[in-house]
């Protein structure tokens, strides 16, 4: 009886080991959407100066998950998105009045909004990562350049 419990233990001690070296050893992909309150997001946006990407799901909603998984969740818009924008992936169930306002008809839906919460870019439905790379890329590179111009020492002249 000793022997079968200690037999028993042995296993289950050998797969938690195995689990876990399998575990460390798959890359962890960065977890993009880092707010799922808007204004939570917002806040931070603002602080921080930088654009707020907004993703509009539902639970239903079989795009969607494609969505997080093609696009959100190609390593290149990762990288992209990263570090240069404030990220929410916000639940139709509990921004039903926001949805309306904005126009939205159907999910997922994407908003990119400035620091000084301009609509910068709105994207209906699933884009494919190089699409969506074309159409948000550019504008990151926009903002990213303006706020350099922005915190430019001013030149004087000496006259």
């Amino acid at each position: 009886m000793i022997k079968n419990l200690i037999a028993s233990t042995l296993a289950v001690l050998a797969f938690v080991w195995l689990t876990q070296l399998t575990q460390a050893a798959q890359p962890r992909q960065p977890r993009l959407f880092t707010e799922t309150s808007i204004e939570k997001g917002w806040q931070i946006a603002s602080q921080q100066q930088q654009p707020m990407l907004v993703m509009f799901t539902s639970d239903s909603c079989m795009y969607c998950k494609k969505m997080l998984a093609e696009t959100y969740g190609h390593p290149a818009i990762q990288q992209m998105l990263a570090g240069n924008t404030q990220t929410v992936l916000a639940h139709a169930e509990d921004y039903r009045g926001l949805i309306k306002k904005l126009g939205i008809r159907g999910f997922p839906s994407s908003v990119l909004i400035s620091p000084q919460g301009d609509v910068l870019e709105f994207m209906e439905g699933f884009v494919p990562p190089k699409e969506f790379a074309k159409r948000i890329s550019p504008l990151l590179k926009a903002h990213a350049r303006q706020a350099r111009a922005s915190n430019l020492p001013q030149q004087t002249t000496g006259r």
